[in-house]
């Protein structure tokens, strides 16, 4: 009943107290077969040099509101689940495929987040407000790989060159900077699994992660930040999505497990911080077992959790993190 409820397109007066910015150069990128569209994003050189980098999300909230069947429904979920090409959604497909989704060339309510973020890639600004948003392209991340790591234009990218090309200029130097701070990256590879049209698995191959999709990952993160950050100072009650730092003992026992395969690791393990876990990362990176040491030390993390303590979040090396990105298919993300 709920669902007769739900319109297919934004109405006029769904439009008040929202910024309009159906005017701007604004796109989505995703996976060839990604239909629940979360996230589009936008960017400007300003004149001081900074970069203005806009991350607009799906404002699933102005839909699916406390109390109501379709939220009680998504909280019992607690998040979409996928196994090989299916989705069993979080909400309905008429919200997730249809009025949430940032589908292209459709208006759409939206809760941006705009940062200035300096050449060094510190974010030194940023303002969230609710939007409307119109997607001028639904463009993956093949097609954006050839442009940004080949420099060839797939038939209907012409427009979007130069912005990609400023966006991955940012995004290089937004991980630059990330991983000065501490983030680590263990290079897991990820499995992707192929069916044929009778939906029967028949391979597994790995999952690429190109510049595009580190583009979009870095992009979410610094979106993330700013949200977790700006509601932490105004001292608000809220999730934070928090990593704490590794048991000791544990990093312990995984160095002495190095010993017995030969390699000596230099660490201070008295002061753990994500630094140590990225130098014991590079002291092995040249080693013939490291994607296995490499997944054995990732089991010595603690698991990434939701909470209302921001005790700050140790593998991506921030102080202050939360997850606003998912909210079509993450329950803390549209509570957020």
């Amino acid at each position: 009943t709920q669902l007769e409820t739900i319109p297919s397109s934004v109405k006029e007066e769904e439009k008040q107290g929202r910024r309009d910015l159906t005017d701007q150069m604004i796109f989505t990128i995703d996976g060839d077969d990604t239909k629940d569209i979360d996230d589009a994003i936008s960017i400007k050189t300003l004149k001081n040099g900074n970069y203005e980098l806009g991350v607009h999300i799906a404002d699933v909230s102005h839909y699916v509101k406390d109390g109501t069947p379709l939220y009680d429904e998504a909280y019992n979920r607690g998040t979409s689940s996928y196994l090989a090409d299916t989705v069993i959604p979080m909400l309905p497909h008429q919200l997730s495929n249809g009025i949430c989704s940032l589908n292209p060339n459709e208006e759409r309510l939206a809760m941006s987040c705009v940062m200035e973020i300096d050449q060094k890639g510190k974010t030194v600004n940023s303002e969230i407000f609710p939007s409307i948003i119109k997607s001028r392209k639904q463009m993956t991340y093949k097609n954006v790989n050839k442009i940004i790591e080949e420099n060839t234009v797939p038939e209907g990218y012409e427009e979007f060159v130069d912005t990609l090309n400023k966006m991955h200029e940012l995004a290089k130097i937004i991980r630059k900077s990330k991983i000065e701070k501490g983030y680590i990256d263990f290079e897991i590879d990820e499995p992707k699994i192929i069916v044929d049209e009778n939906k029967k698995a028949i391979d597994v191959a790995k999952r690429i992660r190109g510049e595009g999709e580190k583009l979009i990952e870095d992009f979410m993160i610094a979106a993330n930040e700013a949200v977790a950050t700006t509601v932490f100072y105004m001292e608000l009650p809220f999730i934070y999505r928090i990593h704490g730092e590794p048991a000791e003992e544990k990093i312990q026992s995984f160095l002495s497990f190095l010993n017995i395969l030969g390699y000596h690791v230099n660490a201070n393990i008295k002061k753990l911080t994500p630094k140590t876990i990225q130098d014991i990362l590079n002291q092995l990176k040249d080693k013939e077992e490291y994607p296995i040491i490499s997944a054995m030390l990732l089991r010595c993390m603690q698991k990434a959790v939701y909470d209302t303590n921001n005790i700050g979040h140790f593998g991506l090396a921030s102080k202050c993190y939360t997850h606003f990105t998912s909210p079509i298919r993450r329950f803390p993300d549209l509570n957020v």
